[in-house]
């Protein structure tokens, strides 16, 4: 299968994701930086971040989406005021990503096959 250029390297996304805009903060070693959610899936997300970010790729983090849920993440990719994470798999962040678009969105989130 070929590729092209600008995707050379990426990993095919695992799952289905939606657009969505939501406020959150990320968290990293006791930092707290703004973010906007700006797509979401049961097996991450990217956010647009609104200040100054020290992780690297591979630092743990927490993203907090106001009033709502708190979820450990692991930072896949970076990209100017862009991050990518990837959640935690041995948590129930599954089942927060269901229960957010459950009650923020009309449409359901339905995992990519």
């Amino acid at each position: 299968m070929h590729q092209l250029a600008g995707n050379a390297g990426r990993k095919p996304r695992r799952a289905l994701r939606r657009q969505t805009r939501a406020e959150v903060t990320v968290i990293h070693m006791g930092t707290q930086t703004a973010g906007v959610l700006r797509d979401l899936s049961p097996s991450g997300a990217a956010i647009d971040l609104m200040g100054n970010f020290h992780g690297i790729v591979g630092s743990q983090v927490k993203v907090k989406c106001d009033g709502f849920c708190t979820v450990e993440a692991q930072v896949r990719w970076l990209r100017e005021r862009r991050i990518g994470v990837e959640f935690d798999p041995s948590s129930n962040t599954a089942a927060k990503v269901h229960a957010y678009f459950k009650f923020y969105h009309r449409e359901p989130l339905v995992p990519a096959g």
